[in-house]
């Protein structure tokens, strides 16, 4: 029940060995920097340009790579090799900040002499980190990718059209064309950080940029609006607004000059004056240095991401698509949540200088991997407000609930001897001499709260917020204001000393009116409900697949991708949206909800999950499930893991194979996986509460209700007879 509505996604599927071994041997390629020098420009703070490569070495650097099962163990800076069981048994913490490191719930066995059972995403996951495939490369693996290859330059799309030597020159030459177009992810805002080599090739290519000295940055501090995207035809006429009354105003400053023998006066003298005699004129005056302040802004926003080889091709200062899509991205790459527009967070990050942000994403980097080394997840969500959670101790003193995660990544930090930027590189500059391939450092980590053990009592609580069962449209069919003031919450407990501790709380969903097609083919409105009452997590799966129900509209099971530029985009099945991958449906981690009774568990359709679009979680709706931003949703079933028995059941096959119509032409796709699963022994107690039901309905509408503005026909050949349809 999750929402696939308007996603647009790849689709992560394991590497065939072939494809795995030309990605990973072609070097990643960027696309040139250009320099930009508007007019009236600031340069960069002193701080900002990257010292040259090759700092003084740290004192623990000894040079060469790690050994498997070496760990560096750091101390005030010093650090010593050593076997990380030595380590360990030192009380250090061992953090694994390797190539290879993905989250503990991706994992394929339970120890390192444990039995292997092998995870199908896991590869994807490090792959995807390391900047070595990008999704489409890794998409042109799927079936779905080599049907739509081989139907888009005439050839049947059949297992045997791509066994023929036509179909694989075809195929092959898609790869090349992907391969060619091989750009850099920023998948750290879809629950995949980056790794370090790939910081440091980030940091290593700035240095050679030329352009951050002469970016305007005081254009970017003056405005201090919003620019968001919303046509071409908007975009040009701000523009042309701006340029107009700019020109305007020149002319009227012009014509008060003639035949006035008055003391020269500067350029607003004259606006001044202009716009006290004239009251009209003057609030064109205002229009035309609000335009100007934008115009500056949006041309000094473009600079910076044409420097940062994100912008090719674009209207100099204009608000285009080219430049709402690079905005997007320079968000991602450093974990902004946002639309790509020119406003709030972004606009205050695109002032800061590059190192800056980079330490930024250095400690985001260490943070997942401390996170999932510690098996920790409190990250202070539940410690602000008016009434920070707090616990008592085994003598009554009374503790506020800590951050472990900042504590954990402070501590590290310091161990490593980082405290500004510039400690960071040096820091990086000693790393790239011990190689990335097996990189573990060890530090003396926090004590951990005493509530914490191998097997804790933990519980989840989810609260719906403000709920509204009206149907949010009038007889009309305007759409009717549902405000709320409460929005749902996930919160997770632990039960110890007599206490229910809160360790985290964040922003999930709840279900609404989503659009289903119904069994007469027609689509319609249909309230999808997110159930309430006690359930339990009994299954984790790692990589899920989500299986599209009957009742989904063929046009969202579609998206579009370009195999070659001169033949366009490629209408495609969105396998994406299916999964495995971190943009498929459930995201890249998720709980089933079952309902029990007695010794029977039954699955009622419903689960928290993950979810890449993250800028909906915090204001829309659901098909019913508990969405949560990817990293949270990793660290908390990971988290589950390290503190809950499991039972590792791996991989789930299934053979599924279907087709659809839409316009005339049939699609088809394959899936062949489940997930990874996990099985909760015993499984992890879940309380859904009702909410605040809102609004004149009290209890959920079953019936499928007609979208307003759509034309149905009569009923009896629609099907509104039907008695699940309503008026």
């Amino acid at each position: 029940m999750s929402n696939v509505v308007g996603v647009r996604a790849h689709c992560l599927v394991p590497w065939f060995a072939t494809l795995a071994a030309l990605a990973c041997a072609r070097p990643p390629t960027t696309r040139p920097a250009q320099d930009a020098a508007p007019s009236d420009s600031r340069p960069m703070p002193a701080s900002s340009p990257i010292p040259p490569a090759r700092q003084k070495p740290m004192p623990w650097d000894e040079g060469g790579e790690l050994a498997e099962g070496e760990t560096i163990a750091l101390r005030s800076g010093h650090g010593n090799r050593m076997p990380i069981a030595w380590a360990r048994d030192k009380g250090l913490l061992d953090v694994d900040l390797s190539r290879l490191w993905a989250p503990f719930i991706f994992s394929e066995s339970d120890r390192p002499d444990g039995e292997v059972k092998p995870n199908r995403y896991r590869q994807a996951f490090t792959d995807l980190a390391s900047d070595y495939v990008t999704p489409d490369e890794v998409f042109m693996d799927s079936p779905e990718a080599n049907y739509a290859v081989l139907m888009a330059a005439g050839l049947p799309g059949t297992d045997d059209a791509a066994a023929s030597p036509q179909g694989r020159r075809v195929l092959n030459e898609a790869r090349r064309a992907m391969h060619l177009r091989h750009e850099p992810n920023f998948l750290e805002a879809y629950g995949i950080p980056p790794g370090l080599l790939v910081l440091l090739r980030r940091i290593d290519e700035d240095r050679e940029r030329t352009c951050y000295a002469s970016l305007d940055l005081a254009g970017l501090a003056a405005f201090d609006g919003t620019v968001t995207f919303q046509s071409r035809e908007q975009a040009h006429r701000e523009y042309h607004e701006a340029t107009g009354d700019a020109a305007w105003v020149d002319k009227q400053i012009a014509k008060a000059k003639e035949g006035v023998g008055a003391p020269a006066r500067d350029r607003d003298e004259w606006l001044k004056r202009i716009a006290a005699e004239d009251p009209k004129a003057a609030a064109r005056i205002e229009r035309a240095r609000r335009g100007q302040v934008r115009l500056r802004a949006v041309r000094a926003a473009q600079a910076r991401l044409s420097c940062e080889g994100l912008l090719a091709k674009h209207v100099e200062g204009q608000f285009d698509l080219a430049t709402n899509e690079a905005l997007a991205a320079w968000e991602r790459k450093n974990d902004i949540f946002g639309w790509g527009f020119l406003g709030g967070e972004t606009l205050a990050a695109l002032q800061r200088p590059p190192l800056d942000l980079h330490f930024d994403t250095f400690r985001r980097i260490l943070m997942e991997h401390v996170a999932d080394a510690a098996g920790i997840i409190e990250d202070g969500s539940v410690s602000g407000g008016p009434k920070p959670a707090t616990y008592k101790d085994e003598a009554g003193a009374e503790h506020p609930v800590p951050n472990l995660i900042a504590d954990y990544t402070d501590a590290l930090m310091a161990a490593l001897g980082i405290h500004t930027a510039e400690d960071e590189l040096k820091v990086m500059e000693t790393l790239r001499t011990q190689g990335f391939k097996w990189l573990h450092v060890a530090f003396p980590a926090p004590k951990l709260p005493p509530y914490y053990s191998s097997k804790m009592d933990l519980s989840v609580e989810i609260d719906r917020g403000d709920v509204w069962y009206d149907f949010p449209f009038d007889d009309s069919g305007k759409p009717i204001a549902q405000p709320r003031i409460n929005f749902p919450s996930l919160t997770l407990y632990v039960k110890w000393n007599k206490q229910k501790i809160p360790l985290c709380r964040w922003r999930t969903t709840i279900g609404s009116w989503r659009s289903e097609m119904h069994r007469n083919g027609k689509v319609y409105f249909r309230y999808k409900n997110s159930d309430v009452g006690l359930r339990v997590w009994k299954d984790i799966v790692a990589g899920p697949v989500w299986i599209p129900p009957e009742g989904t509209p063929a046009k969202d099971l579609l998206t579009r991708k370009t195999w070659d530029r001169d033949l366009g985009a490629e209408a495609v099945v969105n396998t994406d949206v299916m999964g495995p991958g971190y943009q498929s449906a459930y995201g890249l981690v998720m709980a089933i909800h079952h309902w029990k009774r007695g010794k029977s568990f039954y699955d009622n359709q419903i689960r928290t999950h993950g979810s890449v679009d993250y800028t909906s979680i915090a204001r829309r709706f659901s098909h019913g499930c508990h969405r949560l931003v990817n990293s949270r949703a990793v660290r908390l079933f990971d988290f589950m893991l390290r503190h809950r028995a499991f039972h590792r059941v791996g991989n789930q096959p299934i053979v599924l194979r279907r087709h659809f119509e839409y316009e005339g032409r049939t699609y088809h796709y394959a899936l062949n996986t489940r997930g990874y699963y996990y099985e909760l022994d015993p499984p992890v107690p879940v309380m859904v509460t009702e909410g605040r039901i809102m609004g004149k309905v009290k209890k959920p509408i079953e019936a499928y209700l007609p979208k307003p503005g759509v034309d149905y026909g009569p009923a009896e050949e629609s099907g509104e007879s039907a008695p699940d349809v309503g008026p």
